[in-house]
């Protein structure tokens, strides 16, 4: 089927009154049981499907040493806290041109800095919202994986 207008959409992300990121209730209803993989995958939707996407919410990346907007250090946060992007990736697109290989590591070319492609990515977080229906199709599909690995270690 394809997306229409017409089915149920799910908004993942959205600004609190401090302008805090944070998922929003229906994105945790459908996916918090995925625990740390619901942010994997909301980590995976703000760029290519890319492994190590996966960590742009991942507060224990690491320290930020080079954004002027965000704290020196993160500590591991739940679902349903303040979510930020972390600068690991902005860094790496503000330093590198378009044309720069491989293509996941590339920036536009610009000069724009660190702030200005965390501020894209955190837009962008706040702005996904997908057809229910993919939701709850991924969480399925992850927790059946999940139940074949852990028959296939009781097996073993």
């Amino acid at each position: 089927m394809p997306v229409s207008r017409n089915e149920k959409w799910v908004q993942i992300a959205e600004l609190d009154e401090n302008d805090q990121i944070h998922f929003t209730p229906s994105y945790l209803e459908l996916m918090s049981e995925l625990g740390w993989e619901a942010k994997a995958f909301a980590g995976h939707l703000l760029g290519l499907w890319y492994d190590p996407f996966e960590h742009m919410l991942d507060y224990s990346s690491g320290e930020a040493r080079f954004s002027a907007d965000q704290p020196g250090h993160f500590e591991c946060n739940e679902l349903d806290k303040a979510q930020e992007v972390v600068e690991y990736w902005a860094k790496t697109w503000s330093e590198n041109s378009n044309g720069y290989e491989p293509a996941h590591k590339a920036g536009i070319g610009l000069e724009l800095g660190i702030d200005w492609y965390r501020d894209i990515l955190r837009a962008k977080l706040v702005s996904i919202c997908l057809p229910e229906r993919l939701l709850i199709a991924y969480r399925n599909a992850f927790k059946e994986k999940m139940h074949q690995i852990e028959q296939s270690a009781i097996e073993s």
